[in-house]
């Protein structure tokens, strides 16, 4: 497999490469902080930047035309840096106790995605993704000899992050039956029904489910979804709240 980089390209990301390896080592040896860090110290600033790049990332998907895109983008940049440093960090803890270092790191998820992308790398066929899902699963469970689809989904998933995650899994499985491609809004509907006439914990939750099951089969993704709508109604409110503070002065 050849790179699809030019020479001048590879140099340069070569170079950056090893100052920013330098760099990281240069502060685990120097600096106070980063001397006393552990892998469990950085777990949550792990996932603080991991936020933070999704907040780049959702600002620059909802830039309007003509805006400021140029700061969008130096500000995803920095972002995606400062989880790099989280990763590379990681890494060099790692390599401390001889565990593995950050090449073991790149040569891993290589060999993964190679492994995982026969239609590319190899001679299977995908039509679409729904087939290179199917793959990927069905290469997981040879790989990690496991007996169902289902096994080794994470338990610390946001509830909505794990059931699109299972229903996923079940699809690509061909779990769903064969008609869930008719059933759009009929399980929703009818989770519902169910809510209206039994209002309850797990009635509310078959709901949640089915509405993200649904977002699943329109091409929308529930997470995105709902932080989208939840942004708008922060400053529906804030609006709501200038207009109030206005009125009452």
């Amino acid at each position: 497999m050849t790179g699809g980089a030019d020479p001048d390209q590879r140099d340069r990301l070569v170079a950056a490469l090893l100052d920013f390896d330098e760099l990281v080592r240069t502060l685990r040896r120097e600096c106070p902080w980063d001397r006393e860090q552990t892998h469990t110290s950085l777990r949550r600033y792990l996932l603080e930047e991991t936020y933070e790049t999704l907040d780049a990332l959702d600002a620059r998907a909802a830039a309007p035309a003509g805006g400021d895109a140029a700061e969008l983008d130096r500000n995803l940049c920095e972002e995606l840096g400062d989880l790099l440093y989280q990763i590379w960090f990681q890494a060099l803890l790692a390599s401390e106790r001889d565990a593995f270092d950050l090449a073991g790191v790149a040569d891993q998820v290589r060999a993964k995605l190679v492994s995982r992308h026969p239609h590319v790398f190899g001679d299977v066929e995908a039509a679409d993704s729904d087939a290179v899902r199917a793959n990927w699963d069905a290469i997981k469970l040879r790989e990690k000899g496991r007996d169902s689809v289902m096994d080794a989904i994470d338990h610390t998933l946001p509830a909505l992050l794990r059931a699109v995650k299972v229903q996923k899994r079940a699809a690509a499985a061909g779990l769903l039956g064969d008609d869930w491609r008719d059933r759009e809004f009929a399980d929703t509907e009818q989770a519902l029904a169910q809510l209206r006439r039994q209002p309850s914990e797990q009635s509310f939750g078959e709901l949640l489910l089915a509405a993200a099951e649904l977002g699943r089969r329109i091409k929308i993704d529930p997470e995105d979804a709902l932080r989208a709508a939840t942004e708008l109604a922060r400053r529906r409110y804030r609006e709501l709240e200038s207009d109030g503070a206005g009125a009452s002065a």
